[in-house]
Order: structure tokens, then sequence, then C-alpha cells
């Protein structure tokens, strides 16, 4: 079986994409997310998942950018015809087409059977059971990221077990791995097994064991039910004993200590409430006479506070007096010191205007200092500025390319010299004329070209001077350097370089000249000169106003002593301000204080007259109060009423007694009548019990539970003995199983030796070593187990080697079970890689690109998936080179996808 073309429509990013595989290579290239691999998913559920299938599997396949179902046509060749095959996944309303060249045509559920059927499979993949789709011949189809996955591993569905198993034995001479005897022997133990245990290995519900188990739990709770009936008659009985106890001490012991106890609780209650009344008139009379006592005692310090506070009044009075005398004196002192401080500040004042009259008259000639010093600058500025745009603008870089020139024209004039011809006439006889020009002796010329040279009417010369082809390059080279150093002169409006020079460093004079006037300029506070000196004028003409008009006599003129009295007088003024301020300070104090006394003198006032009603109020209360009894009657009704509190109380000391002698006869914290009526409930729930528990004794006692024990003892035994008899039977058929398996797994080991002898010479081209590189076990029940690589002698398990070599092993295995695979359909088989090697180093290539010729060599059909199709260009150069005559179709095809 082998792939011929697909074409796919509107799958995922593919709205129409159609190509033909190659008979043995197909290369698929493109960049991420080109759809390489959705191609491949696409061919994979075309031939595993039924059209109709529903769900995420049918989901993936849809496009998010192109309108309509998406739909799959593939080509293959299988038994020996080719078929055509056509799917459209659209859910329940999916449709299936398969057709051959026969004329054999199928649509609906008797395509799919038909597929399945050619692909060697019991039915298509349903929707529900997606999950299953990826062990669809996962041995052939190497997802991407899959590849370094051991093919063994999974279940031996995913890699075609059965027909895996038949190829191998048909490449073997031991025969079948099991006889006709054995294969009996093997279903007769399954289905024993089968009868007892499930495929996890658990107890089979409804099996002999089963039920002897059931049964024995069953006698199991009976045996247990038997004891707990005895247990209970015995707890039963025993408990009607207990309660006959208690109820006996309740009657006799306990109700009749609890009944006195409530009789003196009552008593005890009534001389409480005789009690009562007594307490409060005694009170009543305490309180009456405290508060007399209270009242004279308070009329007593409110007359003293009074007295003390009329004398302390008229002592205010007499202070208040020298303080309104004392306050004018100060503020007599504080004027007479005010005004002379103000005098002080009119004399400083008048001062200081002669002191800024000076500085604006010295500021002024400052400034008209600078305005000339200024106006001498710019003049200067102004000639060295004349002087510079008379010279021509010259500046160093331009005299170094005039100098270059002139070098540069003077080197070509030397060269051309050097390779000039000079003639010299010494003697002659005869005319001699050089280039038409005639030449006398004693004369002598130079040539720099060839010119012809005559000697009377007879000889004619071609003279050349030296440098053969090189001369007329020179010579055009000095009348270009002459050129340039002509238009140099000309622009620059110098003769030579040395003019030039000169003129360049007389105009960096000038400017330097000019910089320093500047910088000069710069030192001038020259900004807002004018408006400062006519700012200056008023300024000044006030100033000598002002201090013509003042009053001051006796000021000196100088400015040194002006300064001197300025500060003599700031010095006075300072003194003169400082005392002041203490002054007013004290001045302020004193006013806080007379403002504090007068608070002190307004409460006092308000405190005598509160004083005054409140002593009034108090000798009516006393009045009143002198009104009723007497103390002397007070003090004998109270006398009567303690003697009457002390026999009461006396009784009450009593009664405590006698009830704490009996509370502490019973246990607990509860009072008599709580204890009583909790002991009544007690009595009436142990009457309760009482009558259950002899009804419990009278229908438990109809029967024998001793004989019902030993009838459920006797049966359990039976039921453990049975247990034991189908647990021995069941475990000697699992030994028997177990040592069947075993020596038929010794001697299906010898069967995993074909798919080895398939495996290693994949290994040998890729390892370059010996030919037995790979182990490998089989299990009957398991299948294909434990794949190793040896390597030095030493074997390594799949899991231990590194991602790329689990990679090259993965895919050397998948092309050895391809190979042994391809007998059972048609001799060929497709075999997808989808980025397979990734983590494959660059130089191991070589042996990898050896190991797919192998594989094509042998006839499968190797379809390559990658990012970097440029790696296995020499596998398709070797595809095409060498192509299989039994395989229709190209033998090699390339193919680019793009986004």
């Amino acid at each position: 079986m082998h792939l011929l073309s697909c074409r796919l429509q509107r799958v995922r990013q593919h709205l129409d994409l159609q190509l033909t595989f190659g008979r043995q290579l197909t290369l698929i290239g493109g960049v991420n997310e080109s759809g390489k691999s959705t191609l491949v998913e696409a061919l994979h559920k075309t031939l595993f998942l039924r059209s109709t299938a529903t769900g995420r599997g049918v989901e993936e396949l849809r496009s998010r950018t192109h309108g309509g179902l998406p739909e799959i046509e593939l080509c293959f060749a299988a038994n020996g015809e080719r078929w055509s095959l056509r799917k459209r996944f659209a859910g329940a309303g999916g449709t299936c087409q398969l057709s051959n060249q026969q004329g054999q045509a199928l649509s609906g559920p008797a395509a799919e059977e038909e597929l399945a059927r050619l692909l060697g499979l019991e039915g298509p993949i349903e929707g529900r059971r997606i999950a299953q789709l990826p062990e669809r011949w996962a041995h052939l189809w190497v997802r991407q990221g899959d590849s370094g996955f051991n093919p063994l591993e999974g279940k031996p569905e995913s890699y075609d077990y059965e027909r895996l198993l038949q190829q191998l034995q048909s490449k073997t001479d031991l025969g079948t791995l099991q006889s006709s005897l054995d294969r009996q022997v093997v279903e007769q133990l399954q289905q024993r097994l089968g009868q007892l245990f499930t495929p996890t290995g658990r107890i089979k519900a409804g099996s002999p064991l089963a039920q002897v188990i059931q049964k024995e739990q069953d006698c199991l709770a009976q045996l247990n039910e038997a004891r707990q009936q005895l247990r209970e008659l015995e707890q039963a009985m025993e408990r009607l004993g207990t309660i006959a106890e208690r109820l006996r001490t309740i009657d006799q012991e306990l109700r009749p200590d609890l009944l006195r106890e409530r009789e003196l609780e009552q008593q005890q209650q009534l001389l409480q409430a005789e009690l009562e009344p007594v307490l409060l008139q005694r009170n009543t009379l305490e309180q009456q006479q405290k508060q007399r006592q209270e009242l004279e005692r308070t009329q007593q310090e409110q007359r003293k506070e009074q007295l003390l506070l009329q004398l302390q009044l008229a002592e205010s009075d007499e202070h208040q007096k020298l303080r309104t005398t004392q306050r004018r004196q100060d503020e007599q002192q504080i004027a007479a010191a005010q005004e002379q401080l103000q005098k002080l500040r009119v004399r400083q004042e008048a001062i200081r205007q002669r002191i800024a009259l000076q500085q604006l008259r010295r500021e002024r000639q400052q400034l008209e200092s600078h305005q000339q010093e200024m106006n001498r600058l710019q003049s200067e500025a102004s000639r060295l500025k004349q002087t510079l745009a008379e010279l021509p603008p010259i500046d160093a870089e331009q005299v170094r390319g005039f100098r270059r020139a002139e070098q540069a024209a003077a080197q070509a004039e030397a060269r051309l010299e050097a390779m000039a011809t000079s003639i010299e006439v010494l003697q002659s006889n005869q005319a001699i004329q050089l280039a038409g020009e005639a030449i006398q002796p004693g004369e002598r010329r130079q040539l720099n070209s060839i010119s012809d040279l005559q000697v009377g009417d007879g000889v004619r010369l071609r003279v050349s001077p030296g440098g053969g082809e090189s001369l007329p390059q020179a010579q055009a080279q000095l009348e270009h350097c002459r050129k340039e150093c002509q238009l140099l002169a000309q622009r620059l409006g110098a003769a030579n370089s040395e003019a030039a020079e000169t003129i360049e460093q007389q105009r960096r004079s000038l400017e330097r000249d000019l910089i320093n006037l500047r910088n000069a300029a710069k030192a001038i506070p020259w900004s807002g000169l004018s408006e400062r000196l006519n700012a200056l004028l008023p300024r000044q003409h006030e100033l000598e106003q002002t201090i013509a008009q003042d009053s001051q006599e006796g000021l000196p003129e100088d400015a040194t002593a002006l300064e001197g009295l300025d500060g003599e007088l700031r010095q006075a003024i300072q003194q003169q301000d400082t005392a002041l301020d203490r002054q007013q300070q004290h001045q302020q104090q004193q006013r806080q204080q007379e403002e504090t006394q007068a608070r002190q003198l307004e409460e006092r006032r308000n405190r005598l007259e509160q004083l005054g009603g409140s002593l009034a109020m108090l000798n009516a209360r006393l009045q009143q109060e002198s009104q009723g009894e007497s103390p002397e009657d007070v003090a004998e009704r109270l006398k009567r009423l303690e003697q009457q509190l002390l026999e009461r109380r006396a009784a009450l000391t009593a009664i405590d007694s006698e009830r704490k002698r009996l509370q502490h006869q019973r246990p607990g914290s509860l009072g008599a009548a709580q204890r009583l009526e909790q002991l009544d409930q007690e009595k009436e729930q142990l009457l309760n019990e009482r009558g259950q528990n002899e009804q419990l004794c009278a229908s438990l006692g109809a029967q024998n539970p001793t004989a019902q024990l030993e009838l459920a003892q006797a049966r359990w035994e039976n039921a453990q003995l049975d247990r034991r008899n189908q647990e021995r039977e069941a475990q000697a058929l699992q030994l028997l199983q177990e040592h069947f398996h075993q020596a038929q797994a010794e001697l299906a080991n010898r069967y995993s030796e074909p798919l080895c002898s398939a495996l290693n010479p994949y290994l040998e081209v890729l390892l370059n070593t010996g030919p037995e590189r790979a182990l490998l076990e089989f299990n009957p029940k398991h299948g294909f187990q434990q794949l190793q690589l040896l390597q030095d002698t030493q074997a390594y398990a799949f899991a231990q080697l590194s991602g790329g070599m689990r990679e090259q092993l993965s895919g050397a295995l998948r092309l050895a079970m391809a190979e042994v695979l391809m007998g059972a359909y048609d001799g060929a088989l497709p075999l997808v890689f989808d980025d397979a090697f990734t983590n494959t180093d660059r130089q191991r290539l070589a042996q990898l690109q050896s190991m797919l010729h192998r594989g094509m060599e042998q006839g499968i059909q190797l379809i390559l998936l990658s990012c970097h199709p440029e790696d296995y260009q020499d596998v398709l150069n070797w595809a095409q080179k060498n192509p299989l005559e039994s395989l229709e179709g190209a033998s090699g095809v390339e193919v680019n996808l793009s986004r």
C-alpha cells in the first residue's frame, strides 16, 4: 500500500492544495505555520476517522479563513489496485466515497468498512473515540514532537502487532508461537480465570470465588449478630440490677435530705423577707442623720470661705490703686522714649540721604567712564572689521589646498622633465630644423613630445622622448595641475600659496584683535548703560532738593565722617529701640497681670455671691430638719432597729448552717428544688428503662442465644473452608498460566531476532559499527519490550539515550517495522516523518541520509516534512537517480509550502 496523490480543500489554512507523492520519497518543505503538520493530520484523519464524526477531531480541520467544510481526496494503491478516496467532514452530514479502477464504487458506511479492510483494521474511529486516533499506524505516522518516542512502548494495537507477528513468524523456521494444543490450554486457562477475575486482576462479581467470599462474609455477619444478641441479653440483665439499686437509693436516701433542705430554704426566704423592711428603716434613719451632719459641716466651711473672700477683696482693691498709678508712670516714660527714638531716626535719614547722594554721584562718574570706553572699543572694532573686509576671505585649509596643488604641479613638471629628451647641436655644416624650427650650433632644445628632426635636405629623423605611453599622461597631469593652480589663484585673489598664507595670517591677526575687543567689551556692563545714566539724574536732583529742605545742621560733608556718624546713630537707635521694647514688654506683662487679677477679683465676687445664696439655703434646710425628730429620738430608733436585725440574723445563721451541712452531704451545685426535680426525672427515666430491659430480656430469652451462637460459628467455619478451597484453585490456575507464559516467553524471545535482524542493518549504516547493535525482548501477552542499544559492549535503555539518539533509533526501528510489515501490504508502505530529526546533529546527517536510502531501497515510501528541506537534498537526488520500477509515479518529488 502506498500513497499516490492528495487534494485538500478548505482545510485550516489550505484553500486548495494538490500534490503528488513520489514512489520512494516525497520531500515537503516550508517555514513554520505553512501547513506541513496540517497536511499530515489531514491525511491521517482521512484514512482512519469516520467522515460523520463530530467534536474536536473535525473542528480541528475546519478553516478559520476560508468558508465551507473541509474536503479531502486521496489516491492510493492497495491490493494490486488503484483506489480513490474522497471524504467530506461535515459532522452527521459527512460523506465518504471510495472507488477503484475496476469500476467498484462505494459510499457511506460501506466505503468506510472497505477502507478499513484495505488498511487491515476492524473499522474507522468514531468521533467519541477520538482519543484512540493517534494509535492508528502510530509506527508509520510520526507527528511533530513524537519522533523521540519508542513506538513499542504503546499498546500492541498501535504498531500493528498481529500482522507484525505473522510476518516475523513467516521469516523463521521455528513454527508458530502456539500449537493448537497450547492454544486450547491457554483458552481454557483464560476462560477459567476469566470466570474468576476481571482483566484488571480483581475478583469478578458473581464468580464462584466471589460467591464463597460473600457467603463467608454473610456467615461472619450472622456470627457477629449472634454474639451481639448474647451480649445484649447479658447487658440488659446487668442493667436491671443497676436500675433497682438506683431506685432504692433515690427513695430511701436522697429524697428525705432534699425535702428537709427545701423546707429550710423556704424558712430562710421568709426570714430574709422580714429582714428587708427593718434594714430599709435603719438605712433611711442613718442616711437622714448623715445628711444633717453633712449640712452642718458644709455651713461651717462656707462661712469660713466667705470671711476669707471678703478679706481678699479688700486687699485686691488696694493693690489695684497702686498698679494704676504705676501704669501711668510707665506710659509717660514710653512716650518720652518713642519721641527720642523718632528724633534719632529723622537725623539718621538725613545722613543716609547725603550718603546716597554721594554714591549716586560716584556711580554716575563710573557709568560715564564706561560709556566713553565702550565708544572707543566700538570705533576700534569698526576699523578692524573694515580692514578684515578688504582682505580676501582665505582660511588655513584653503592655503593648505593651494600649497598641495602647487606641489602636485611641481611633481608633474618634474616627472615630465624626467621623461623628456634634450638635443644640443655642437657643430654642423648643414641647416638643422626641429619640428619645423631652425636650430643653431650651440643651441639646446628639450623635447616633451614626438618631433621630426631634419638635417639638410636628405636627412629626416623622428625623435621620441622616454616614457612611452606615460608621457601623454604626464603632460595631461601637468596641464591639469597648472589649471587648478590658476583657478585657486583667481578664487583666492593671490598669486601663489605664499601670498595666500600672508593674507591668511593677516586675517587671523585681525580676527584675534577683534575677539580681544569683544572680550574687553564683555567686561563692561554696557547693557542699558544710557538708560541707567538717564535714570540717575532724577534721583540725584530729588535727593539734592530733599537735603536742601531739611533742618539738620552741623552735619559733615565728608563721606567717611557721614558713614561714621551713621554707624553711631544706628547703634544709638538700636539701644533706644531695645530699651523701648523692654519697657513695652514690661507694660504688656503688667496689663496681662492686671487682666488676670481682674478676672480673679470678679471670680471671687461671684463666689462670694454664690456663698451668700448657698448659706441662706443651708440655714433654711437646717431649720426645716429641726422641726421633726430630735437627734436623740433618731438615735433611740436606730438602737431598737439594730436589736431586731441581730435576732433575725442569728436565726438565719442557724438555718444556713444546717443547709450547708445538707448540701455538703450531696454532690453538685444545684439547689434542693432543682435536685429534687432532677431526681424525679431520673426516676421516671429509670422506670422506663427498666420496662424496656425487661421487655428485651423477655424477647431475647424466647430463644437460646448460646445455641444460636454455636450454630453461627459452625456455619462461618464451613464458609471459610469453602473460600480457602476456591482460592487455592484460583491460585493454582494463575500459577499454571504464569508457568505456561514463562515457557512461551522463553520460546517467543527467539521471535524477536527477525525484527532485530531487520533493525540492525539500519543501525549499522547509522552508527558505522558492527551488525549486532539492538536488543529486544518479546512477551506474547504484552508484545515487544525492553528496546536497548549496544554501545561499546554496554546496553543502554531507550530512555537513557540522548534526544538526538532517541530520534535516530526510533526512526531506524520504524523503518525496520515498515520493512517487515510490507509483505502484508502488497510490498509497500508509507512512512511519514514530520520534522522528525530536529535534535540530530549535522555530523550525523550523512549517516541518517544513508539510513533513509536503505529504507527506500527496501521499497518503503518515505514522506519527509521539514523546515530545512535542504538537509535532505542528497536523499531526494538519490531517489530520483535510483527509481523502483515496481511502484507507480515519479521516484522522488519535492514540494514547497508557503504561508
